[in-house]
């Protein structure tokens, strides 16, 4: 079960990072682009703010998986 535990907050670690680095590149991308239809920019910034929600909550998550490991 501890081995679970660690290996479930790893994978989540790992999600949460590649999610969070998935928003940063969304918001770069909605900074720096020149010419764009407002429907491109709205969808930019609604992925920006999914992603980074989903990775904040991955990491979270991970997080608090791996603590447990460590504290049980």
């Amino acid at each position: 079960m501890k081995k679970l535990l660690l290996l479930t907050g790893i994978i989540l670690l790992i999600a949460g990072v590649l999610s969070l680095s998935f928003g940063a590149l969304n918001l770069f991308a909605g900074k720096h682009t020149l010419d764009g239809s407002a429907e491109l920019y709205g969808r930019m910034h609604q992925r920006m703010i999914v992603f980074l929600a989903l990775g904040i909550v991955l990491t979270a998550i991970g997080g608090l998986c791996v603590v447990l490991y460590f504290k049980v």
